[in-house]
């Protein structure tokens, strides 16, 4: 049982970076359309970060089930 743990843990972990690396590559992309001066790692990194905050927003939301 713990086998099937680790891996659904594995594929969370791999699918939180992925989606982190999506989420910074459209900030990257918005920002180049906006104004292609501003630093673009930078905005990356924002971007992954806030995927990762829109991530713990939906684990903190309780369960309403009655």
């Amino acid at each position: 049982m713990i086998f099937l743990y680790v891996i659904i843990a594995l594929i969370s972990i791999a699918l939180a970076l992925f989606m982190g690396c999506i989420t910074g590559r459209i900030c990257v992309q918005i920002v180049r359309d906006k104004n292609s001066e501003m630093n673009e790692v930078l905005w990356f990194w924002f971007g992954f970060l806030l995927s990762f905050i829109a991530i713990l927003c939906t684990l903190a939301v309780p369960d309403r089930r009655e």
